[in-house]
C-alpha cells in the first residue's frame, strides 16, 4: 500500500535501503448511536499515523509491519451504557531508500 508515496508493507523491500528507526502507532474506532465499532476505519488510522511517523523520520516506507487489534469496552456509550471499541496497534521499520 502506498499512501502519500510512502510505502506501507508487511514485508521486505526488494531495493537497498537504510534503516531509521522503528515506529509504533495505535488508533480505535468506537461503535455510535446507529452504528458498530469499524475495524476497517481503526486499521485506515493506523496506517496514517504510521504514515506520518515514517515522513517525520525522513523516510519514505515502513516495512515488516505486523499488525494487532482487541476489542474493548469503552463507557458512555448509546443511553450511558458500554460501547464496542475496536483498537489496532501496529508497529514497523521506517526505512529511507
Amino acid at each position: 500500500m502506498a499512501k502519500d508515496n510512502i510505502i506501507i508493507s508487511t514485508g521486505d523491500l526488494k531495493k537497498e535501503y537504510e534503516i531509521l528507526d522503528t515506529i509504533f502507532a495505535i488508533d480505535s474506532h468506537k461503535e455510535g448511536m446507529f452504528s458498530s465499532a469499524n475495524p476497517g476505519k481503526a486499521f485506515d488510522g493506523v496506517k496514517e499515523q504510521l504514515v506520518k511517523e515514517c515522513k517525520k523520520l525522513g523516510g519514505n516506507a515502513v516495512i515488516n509491519c505486523l499488525f494487532e487489534y482487541r476489542n474493548a469496552l469503552a463507557g458512555g456509550g448509546f443511553l450511558g451504557g458500554k460501547a464496542q471499541v475496536i483498537e489496532i496497534l501496529a508497529y514497523g521499520t521506517a526505512v529511507k531508500y
